[in-house]
C-alpha cells in the first residue's frame, strides 16, 4: 500500500472515530443534562415557596425537554448545528436566570443581589457538559456564549438600577465599617468581580478546549493504530487468523527477521491430471474446500499458512509467531492433514497429499512493490521442505521429514521409518530423511 493510501486510510479512520466519539459524547451530554435539570426542578419545587417554586420548576422542566430535540437530528445535516444551538440556549437560559429569576418568593429583593448566590456556577456546569462532545470548537463556543451571557445579564441588571455601588466606592484603605457598608448595600454590584468571573470562564474554556484537543489526538492515534492493524491483516491475507495478526502487531515482528523454524510444504498428488477432468469452478471449489480445512489444522497447531501456490500450501512454525516446540507442532500438523484427506472428500473428490517438512534457519519479512505486499519465507530450509515433498513420489511415501526435524520431535515420530541419507537437488551434502505415517495423534 503506497504511503498516500496509508495516510488516507488513517485519516478516514480517525475522522470516523472522532465523529462517533462526538456523537456518543453529545448524546451522553444531553441525557445527563436532562436528568440533572429534572433533579434541580424537583429541588426548587421543594425548597422555594408557592407559587414561585412551580414557575421555576416548570421553566426548568421545559428547558430539559427542549434539550432533547437535538437527539432527533442525529445523522442529519443539522446535527452539528443543533449542538451549537443547544449550548447557546443553555448559556442564554443561565443568563436569564441571573437577570430575571427572583431571589425570593416574598418581598421584592433587588436583582443585583443575585450575584451573591451561586447562580453563576451554572455556566461552569454547562461548560463541563460541552466537553463530553469532544469538540474544541463547541467548547470555545459554549464559553463564549457564557461570557456574553454573563455580560448581558450584568448589563441588564445595571440598566434597571437607579444607583450602583461597587468596589470602586471603597476608600484607599477601607475600614471594616467601610467594607460592610459597601458590600451590604442593596445597591451593591461588584462590577470588577463580574469582570474577573468573565475572565475566569474564558480561561477555563481555553483549558477545557486544550484538554479536548489532546483527547482527540488520542482518538486519532487509536484510529491510526486500528487502521495499521487492518493493513497488516490485509498483508497476511484472509486465511491468517485475526488473533495471529494481533499477536504480530503486539510483538512487533513484522520487520525482516531470521530465525530457526520448521517449514511444512504440502502438495496435492496428481492435481494436474485431476484438474483436466474438472471445470474451473469445480477445481476452485475443491481447492477452497481443502485449503479451508487445512488452514484450520495448521492454525490449531500454532502455525501460519504463509502462502498458497497452485495446489500447494506452505506453512511455517515459529515464524512469524514464536513456538518453542515447532518441529513437533509441524509433525502433528502433517499427521492431521494426512488423516484429513484419508477420510474426507472435497467438493466430491478424494485427494492424496505429499508433504515435506524441514527444520532450520529461515528469513522472513514483507516483500513486494508499492501497490502490493506479501509476507514470505525464503532460505535453504524452505527449499529443502519442497524437495522432500517431491521425493515422496520416488519413495512412494506420504510425508518425508528431515533429520533435524526428526531429532527435535523424536517423541512425536515414534513410527517414523529411516529412509537413509538422500542426495537432494541443490544441496552438496546428503540429507538424513525419515518417512512419517499418516496416523493422526489427535
Amino acid at each position: 500500500m503506497p504511503n498516500l493510501t496509508r495516510l488516507d486510510l488513517h485519516q478516514t479512520s480517525a475522522s470516523a472515530a472522532l465523529a462517533d466519539a462526538e456523537r456518543n459524547g453529545f448524546w451522553l451530554a444531553v441525557i445527563g443534562r436532562s436528568c440533572a435539570l429534572v433533579a434541580i426542578a424537583f429541588f426548587y419545587l421543594a425548597i422555594y415557596g408557592y407559587p414561585n417554586n412551580v414557575y421555576v420548576a416548570g421553566a426548568i422542566l421545559v428547558t430539559a425537554a427542549i434539550g432533547l430535540i437535538p437527539l432527533r437530528l442525529v445523522n442529519s445535516r443539522y446535527e452539528r448545528m443543533a449542538r451549537f444551538v443547544l449550548f447557546a440556549f443553555d448559556a442564554a437560559a443561565a443568563s436569564a436566570i441571573l437577570a430575571f429569576a427572583p431571589l425570593s418568593s416574598g418581598d421584592n429583593v433587588p436583582q443585583n443581589l443575585v450575584f451573591l448566590s451561586s447562580r453563576t456556577e451554572y455556566y461552569y456546569v454547562i461548560l463541563a457538559t460541552s466537553i463530553l462532545a469532544l469538540s474544541p470548537a463547541l467548547v470555545i463556543w459554549t464559553g463564549l456564549c457564557a461570557v456574553i451571557g454573563l455580560a448581558g445579564a450584568t448589563t441588564w441588571i445595571m440598566l434597571g438600577m437607579e444607583r450602583i455601588v461597587s468596589l470602586g466606592d471603597l476608600p484607599a484603605s477601607p475600614s471594616r465599617a467601610d467594607v460592610l457598608e459597601v458590600i451590604l448595600s442593596p445597591d451593591f454590584l461588584g462590577i470588577p468581580v463580574r469582570m474577573i468571573e468573565g475572565v475566569v470562564i474564558g480561561l477555563v474554556t481555553c483549558i477545557a478546549a486544550l484538554a479536548v484537543h489532546r483527547a482527540r489526538n488520542v482518538v486519532r492515534a487509536n484510529a491510526a493504530a486500528e487502521a495499521e492493524r487492518t493493513r497488516i491483516q490485509r498483508i497476511f491475507g484472509r486465511y491468517v487468523p485475526p488473533q495471529v495478526a494481533e499477536q504480530l502487531i503486539q510483538a512487533g515482528q513484522l520487520a525482516p527477521q531470521q530465525r530457526a523454524a520448521t517449514i511444512l510444504f504440502a502438495d496435492i498428488e496428481g492435481f494436474t491430471r485431476l484438474s483436466e477432468t474438472l471445470s474451473p469452478p469445480r477445481v476452485i471449489g475443491m481447492l477452497n474446500s481443502f485449503f479451508s480445512a487445512a488452514t484450520s489444522i495448521v492454525d490449531d497447531r500454532g502455525g501460519v499458512v504463509v502462502n498458497y501456490i497452485s495446489d500447494a500450501l506452505i506453512a511455517a512454525f515459529n515464524a512469524p509467531l514464536p513456538a518453542e516446540d515447532h518441529p513437533a507442532r509441524a509433525v502433528d500438523a502433517a499427521r492431521d492433514l494426512l488423516y484429513l484427506v484419508s477420510g474426507r472428500e472435497f467438493d466430491g473428490h478424494r485427494i492424496r497429499l505429499r508433504i515435506g517438512i524441514a527444520t532450520g534457519p529461515v528469513a522472513a519479512g514483507t516483500v513486494g512493490g508499492e501497490e502490493r505486499h506479501t509476507y514470505t519465507l525464503y532460505g535453504d530450509t524452505v527449499n529443502l521442505a519442497q524437495r522432500l515433498e517431491r521425493l515422496n513420489k520416488e519413495f512412494d511415501t506420504d510425508c518425508l521429514i528431515s533429520g533435524p526435524t526428526f531429532e527435535a520431535a523424536r517423541s512425536n515420530c515414534g513410527d517414523a521409518v529411516a529412509m537413509g541419507s538422500v542426495q537432494v537437488r541443490g544441496r552438496e551434502s546428503a540429507v538424513e530423511v525419515f518417512a512419517l505415517s499418516g496416523q493422526s495423534r489427535r
